[in-house]
């Protein structure tokens, strides 16, 4: 009878540890909300996709947030997975709207789309306000100007936030930064090695040493930095990529040179660029982007220029011809812009079966000793792509990789490990390349021997 009872009281002593244990683990593993505005649009979709499918998706809780409960059901048949995603009812241009949606949020990421124009940072004052992280996709210069304006105030709310953290600009800048900081030695060679088929492993010793040097040869500085994008069609994007062609048609572009700030008419200073197998030879046009001004800035680059083509090569003449024949005034009202842009999408949807909707960036780096070094990221569908690429700067900052402030993405305080960064964003890649000569990825070069290729 006492072995009976003494068994009896192990087994219930047994069962209430492994009750309690399983309520901690629980506790311990409770999901991170992350509330994607714009989530029903293609962009916002994109993310909220890649962050259900992605590394870690077992850790979060997505809500996509829009104004309509029709349109998530819409963006839900595009992509499937979004039912996995919980429907949130947000007017963005509501403050006490938004303020009711991000409450309580692991991190809010800031897809509404387009940002040109736009008076204020309404999003992220209130994340800001709420201590709730934030991500956004702007790719707009005076707004993220904005947003950096309220550096002190993020910093001073303990409150981690990442502009411009999309695909271009984004993932571009991390490109440029890596290489940037290969040629100055602040890593070591193997640090600097990513691509497509995976990063080679590394220890501590291969990490920055605390006086930003690292062996390996004479520290090398950047004189110009050149990115060149590519989109076929509207990269299945929607109407979002017209609005904001058309917006930055009607907006001078500021490039740097040696320096000095310089502006140039929008859709101008034509360089046909080879983007490598798959692309090829492009025409490449001037257009005001903030990566420009970020890597000029935070990676004191001398000169720095954007340049963006599309295919077919038509668009890029119609781009043209809108920059030159409608008015200013008419270009950058955002109202008109979205008429133009609805009344041009039955144009783009006829084409876009047969344009497809690549997407490649290429980043040429030259440097003071005369070398270039170059980086190509190609993917099949910009629709996809943009989502993981935004998805791998919102798990740094899940993750707790950002530190408080609102950063640029190739600042160090945006992420803690760049290369998982860009690793993550190159899932799915045709073609994820770094720290290359721009002769190697213009084509499949041939090995010769001896250390020559053809």
């Amino acid at each position: 009878m006492f072995c009976s009872c003494a068994l009896l009281i192990l087994l219930c002593t047994a069962q209430y540890t492994a009750d309690v244990a399983g309520q901690q683990s629980s506790k311990s593993i409770a999901l991170q909300r992350v509330v994607v505005l714009g989530g029903t649009g293609r962009v916002g979709g994109s993310t909220a996709e890649a962050l259900l499918n992605g590394p870690n998706a077992d850790r979060y809780k997505v809500q996509v947030a829009g104004r309509s409960e029709d349109n998530y059901n819409k963006a839900a048949k595009r992509r499937p997975s979004l039912s996995g995603a919980q429907f949130l009812m947000c007017d963005i241009d509501s403050l006490q709207s938004i303020k009711a949606a991000i409450e309580g949020a692991a991190l809010v990421i800031h897809a509404a789309g387009p940002f040109q124009r736009k008076g204020s940072c309404t999003v992220l004052e209130a994340c800001i306000d709420a201590k709730v992280p934030y991500v956004d996709v702007c790719d707009d210069q005076e707004y993220t100007e904005a947003t950096k304006a309220l550096h002190q105030k993020a910093a001073g709310a303990g409150v981690p936030c990442i502009t411009s953290a999309g695909i271009y600009p984004g993932v571009s800048n991390l490109m440029a930064a890596h290489m940037i900081s290969l040629a100055r030695r602040e890593v070591k060679p193997e640090y600097a090695k990513v691509s497509e088929s995976g990063l080679s492993s590394t220890s501590a010793s291969d990490a920055p040493s605390a006086d930003g040097s690292q062996d390996g040869g004479t520290p090398v500085e950047p004189r110009r930095v050149r990115y060149f994008y590519y989109t076929a069609g509207s990269g299945g994007v929607g109407t979002t990529i017209l609005e904001t062609s058309f917006l930055l048609a009607g907006t001078d572009v500021v490039v740097y040179v040696d320096g000095k700030e310089v502006k140039a008419k929008p859709i101008s200073e034509r360089i046909v660029k080879d983007f490598g197998p798959g692309i090829g030879q492009r025409s490449t046009y001037l257009y005001h982007l903030p990566e420009v001004a970020s890597t000029h800035k935070c990676l004191r680059v001398p000169s720095v220029s954007a340049r963006f083509a599309t295919a077919p090569e038509f668009w890029n003449w119609a781009m043209w011809l809108v920059a030159r024949l409608l008015p200013a005034s008419f270009l950058q009202d955002r109202d008109k812009i979205k008429w133009l842009a609805r009344i041009s999408m039955p144009w783009v949807k006829l084409i876009d079966p047969i344009a497809g909707e690549k997407v490649g960036m290429l980043v040429e780096v030259d440097l003071e000793d005369g070398s270039t070094a170059a980086g190509l990221y190609m993917h099949k569908y910009l629709s996809q792509s943009v989502g993981i690429c935004v998805a791998a700067f919102a798990r740094q900052i899940l993750a707790g990789g950002t530190k408080p402030g609102v950063w640029f993405p190739e600042e160090s305080g945006a992420v803690s490990d760049r290369r998982a960064v860009l690793q993550e964003a190159a899932r799915g890649c045709q073609r994820f390349e770094l720290n290359r000569p721009p002769w190697a990825l213009a084509g499949d070069p041939v090995r010769l021997g001896l250390g020559f290729y053809w």
